[in-house]
């Protein structure tokens, strides 16, 4: 154990506050004692009382500061009282870790100054007949950072004017340059990622799957959307000498399906179809009615057509309510990208196209469509145990309220939450969701449903069993961006990070 260090106490002013101090100093025992005092080192008046006590003052300070240096310029008593008032310098040099600096009293400034001598802060000269005020007057760049300017925040002034003025021109002109500079870095960002999926896509001979999904996960721009959708969902062989060709005889093979069917696919004939089309029929009509593009004629038509084939051609689960909506994205996504050719060919084109990437989502989720659902019913409990050890408040709550979760999130599972969610972001969802593997839309979705949940999760908690139920089939969304669901995705991957496998942890 080490020595103890040699301890002092003083008494001043034959007060009752006692200060304990090291061999180095310290802090005392009562703090509003202690700066009192200390407030006396730094205090100037040529009064005669204060000169009187100057001699006082210096032995209290060397008594309290142990053996802190202490020095000081007297004031000649020769000098003339007609004249200005004499400036009286003070250097203290504490020993303290704590406080390591010099400091120069003068009566018309106080400078505290580091040891390497530069100036940390200005304080106003103090005038008897007002109170000291400290101001500081920064003005930094709007430019903080011109390493990183995608972090950077205009600056602003850290002093509080109290009479508000306008900028003036030139700081208006930095302000105007910073706002290009932001714009050109993000455009630039832009163009730069856009390359990368080029030089992916285009550049190689063989695509490299791995990365083209490592890159997709955070978004695909919109231009080349449709080609990395068809490659991640297997449409698309990666060797792109053989595109070409395998796109000619998936389409001529969907042409082919369409002509061996008996269904007049015509919005005008007569109701003697079969009841799988009549269903069909109804729920296209139904299909994104807030959308202008599926209330038109050729858009039902085409949708109608391919969700036909793919019920005739897949008869153990068949044509189910919720399919119609999943074929909408797909749909919406070649159009965009054969808009600019856009004729009775190559609608038959984006119909083939998008009945087949139907084809590859609806492989990965056959489950939820076969008799009796048992892959949604798996991912309803997922879902029940994943909010377990997230939220166990909420849990607690949905089941005091007697809400089951089958009543609300079955929708979710069907329909991938296509009805919770506008078209643009179910389309942002989808990049990430093509991007896992396998497919996100089976195991990943649960997780991203757990974190859709938790979003409204302090809303939840002060509704009962109607106004739950209520909520949770039309959520509040529609103000919701593309930075929200990517915030939705990163929780969701961050979940599934620690609980995919981990199938204790869910129970």
């Amino acid at each position: 154990m080490g020595k103890k260090k040699q301890e002092m106490s003083q008494v001043y002013n034959n007060s009752n506050n006692e200060f304990i101090f090291g061999e180095n100093g310290g802090k005392g025992k009562h703090l509003s004692s202690f700066l009192k005092n200390l407030s006396l080192t730094g205090t100037s008046s040529t009064s005669s009382v204060h000169s009187a006590n100057t001699d006082n003052i210096h032995e209290i300070n060397s008594n309290i500061y142990g053996t802190l240096g202490y020095s000081s310029s007297k004031v000649s008593s020769n000098q003339s009282n007609s004249g200005p008032p004499p400036k009286r310098s003070v250097s203290y040099k504490d020993l303290d870790d704590d406080w390591d600096a010099d400091i120069d009293v003068s009566t018309d400034s106080v400078v505290r100054r580091s040891p390497d001598n530069r100036n940390l802060s200005r304080v106003t000269k103090v005038e008897s007949n007002t109170s000291s005020r400290s101001s500081f007057n920064l003005q930094p760049s709007p430019m903080l950072d011109s390493l990183y300017p995608d972090l950077t925040l205009p600056a602003t002034n850290s002093s509080v004017n109290l009479n508000s003025q306008k900028p003036t021109n030139e700081e208006s002109l930095d302000v105007e340059d910073y706002r290009t500079t932001m714009e050109i870095n993000r455009l630039n960002q832009i163009s730069s990622r856009n390359n990368k999926f080029r030089n992916i896509l285009i550049s190689d001979s063989i695509v490299n799957l791995q990365d083209l999904r490592k890159l997709a996960w955070n978004g695909i721009p919109s231009e080349l959307r449709a080609l990395t959708w068809q490659i991640l969902l297997g449409y698309l062989p990666t060797n792109r000498a053989r595109q070409a060709s395998t796109l000619k005889r998936k389409r001529q093979e969907y042409l082919e399906g369409l002509n061996a069917s008996t269904i007049d696919f015509e919005d005008t004939a007569p109701s003697n179809s079969s009841s799988l089309y009549h269903q069909i029929k109804i729920d296209v009509r139904r299909t994104n009615q807030s959308i202008k593009l599926y209330g038109y004629p050729e858009t039902q038509q085409s949708l109608r057509k391919l969700l036909y084939l793919w019920a005739v051609r897949h008869p153990a689960s068949g044509y189910v309510q919720g399919i119609n909506d999943l074929c909408t994205p797909f749909f919406q996504i070649f159009l965009l990208n054969y808009i600019w050719q856009l004729q009775q060919r190559v609608l038959s084109i984006l119909e083939a196209d998008t009945y087949w990437c139907l084809s590859r989502l609806l492989e990965n989720i056959t489950d939820n469509y076969i008799h009796e659902q048992p892959g949604i019913i798996r991912q309803v409990g997922d879902l029940r145990n994943l909010i377990s050890k997230i939220d166990l408040e909420l849990l607690n709550h949905l089941d005091h309220e007697g809400v089951e979760f089958l009543q609300f999130s079955f929708r979710w599972m069907n329909c991938l939450l296509m009805r919770e969610l506008s078209i643009s972001l179910i389309v942002r969802m989808w990049d990430t969701y093509l991007s896992e593997t396998p497919l996100g839309f089976n195991n990943f979705h649960v997780y991203v449903c757990a974190a859709f949940l938790i979003k409204f999760s302090n809303d939840l908690k002060e509704k009962d069993f109607q106004e739950i139920l209520l909520f949770l089939q039309n959520p509040p969304t529609g103000h919701w961006k593309e930075k929200d669901i990517e915030l939705m995705l990163s929780e969701a991957f961050i979940w599934q990070s620690l609980y995919k496998n981990a199938s204790a942890h869910l129970r």
